[in-house]
């Protein structure tokens, strides 16, 4: 994660109960997550990690999967893995979504206290999941030839759901856990910070995240789905380089 993005999340976190929000979904026996900063994924039953807000950290990032044995994807899983990052490709030529300017035009704005993340209001409120042509999010860096879309960012469509992994273990969702609380516009989108008391004036109070997922469209080297949204000198050139018109890799 760049510093930049790194601080920004930093800078927005609370303790929250997880029975105020309802933002989470309930451990279950068949989901394990990693902290997201392991270099290899120690998986572990979501049920028996403490999710409490971290002391002494301003955020946890955790991957989440159902499929914790390094086991390979089936052919039926990477077909709908690539079917989906093909159809994403195809929504950003149809919509014209590369161009940064285009984008703003339709709806898109930019996350609270964020440098990357540009978010659609009623793509958030849709129900709608893994939607191509909704995308909650679009992923855009600054670069020295203006701001460049790197990728989507889905979003769960209500607080507690799970995020389907119709690709197997190649599409791993990630949640944040924060140490202090934020405010979470209609349950689902950070909005603000809460006050002293916990509370917020528009919104309701939570420590986590609900579960989203990347999909890169540019030579990611952690893969087309992966957490990270650090990228080198030579990634962020590649943002520039991508033929809009022709097919994803």
């Amino acid at each position: 994660m760049p510093l930049a993005l790194a601080l920004t999340w930093l800078t927005i976190a609370g303790s929250v109960a997880t029975a105020e929000t309802g933002s989470q979904a309930e451990p279950a026996a068949d989901y394990f997550v990693s902290e997201y900063t392991a270099i290899v994924p120690d998986w572990q039953p979501e049920a028996s990690v403490d999710l409490s807000p971290p002391e002494g950290r301003g955020m946890v990032i955790y991957e989440v999967t159902r499929f914790p044995g390094r086991e390979e994807p089936t052919v039926e899983q990477r077909a709908a893995a690539d079917e989906l990052r093909r159809r994403a490709f195809e929504a950003v030529r149809k919509h014209g979504w590369y161009d940064f300017e285009r984008a703003v035009a339709d709806g898109f704005e930019l996350l609270f206290s964020d440098d990357n993340h540009y978010y659609r209001a009623d793509h958030i409120t849709d129900g709608r999941l893994l939607d191509p042509e909704r995308p909650e999010f679009l992923i855009y860096y600054p670069t020295e030839h203006g701001r460049r879309l790197a990728g989507f960012m889905f979003l769960v469509a209500e607080p507690g759901q799970r995020g389907p992994q119709i690709g197997g273990p190649l599409t791993l969702w990630h949640y944040h856990v924060w140490n202090r609380l934020v405010c979470l516009w209609q349950g689902l989108l950070i909005s603000s910070m809460a006050d002293e008391k916990g509370e917020c004036a528009d919104g309701v109070p939570s420590s986590r995240s609900l579960e989203m997922l990347h999909v890169w469209f540019f030579d990611h080297p952690l893969g087309p789905f992966a957490t990270s949204m650090e990228l080198e000198p030579f990634q962020m050139k590649q943002l520039g380089e991508i033929d809009w018109q022709a097919s994803p890799n």
